[in-house]
């Protein structure tokens, strides 16, 4: 059995993330196909992480970022570094086709953000405390305030920089990890490995 480590949808295309690769579905899930076959690579890439809009898909490896413009047809790899840092969350700016900013997050070297649709990719950690970041989040009104967040092993952290610099926030430590994070309604939630889902409106005060 293949573990799925992340699933996201655009265009009526549906993604996941899994072990043997990136899957996608043109049939809400009926039916699957591979997405990695252009890459010719003798063994099967893991992807940790998947985030995309419209035709742009973006998947997370490990050391690497792939990018299709095409819904997975053909890919794109940019490498992160040595040593390899494992992507395990993406996300993307609710203003991509203006700002084309995309943010990964790393089990063990933070955060990494490009700016130009990713093409390149710069490691963003100035005050962020804890380089464990297992998921990512976008403000829905990212192009006002530039408000970024970070799930990390020991809590929250926030940028109001579009993640050039970060604090952490009041998030209950002996609540974290957190594994997953989602805005809506005005309201900031952050899910947690064994303590459930918590509120906040915006990182100053948090509820279980």
């Amino acid at each position: 059995m293949m573990t799925v480590y992340g699933l996201t949808s655009s265009d009526g295309i549906l993604y996941a993330a899994r072990t043997s690769g990136l899957s996608r579905s043109r049939d809400g899930g009926t039916t699957w196909e591979e997405t990695f076959a252009s890459l010719e690579q003798a063994e099967p890439l893991a992807a940790i992480a998947v985030a995309s809009t419209g035709q742009t898909v973006f998947a997370g490896v490990k050391g690497a970022v792939l990018r299709s413009d095409d819904a997975g047809d053909h890919w794109t790899m940019v490498g992160l570094g040595s040593p390899p840092p494992l992507v395990v969350a993406l996300t993307i700016s609710p203003n991509f086709a203006e700002d084309g900013l995309v943010a990964a997050g790393t089990a063990e070297d933070g955060v990494f953000v490009s700016t130009d649709r990713g093409d390149t990719w710069v490691a963003w950690n100035f005050g962020l405390l804890d380089q464990s970041v297992y998921a990512l989040a976008f403000s829905p009104d990212f192009a006002r305030d530039r408000t970024l967040y970070a799930g990390a092993e020991s809590g929250v952290f926030r940028s109001v920089s579009a993640g050039r610099g970060w604090r952490e926030t009041a998030f209950p430590m002996d609540a974290a990890p957190v594994l997953s994070l989602a805005l809506f309604g005005g309201a900031l939630v952050a899910g947690t490995e064994q303590h459930g889902l918590f509120a906040s409106d915006g990182g100053e005060h948090w509820r279980p």
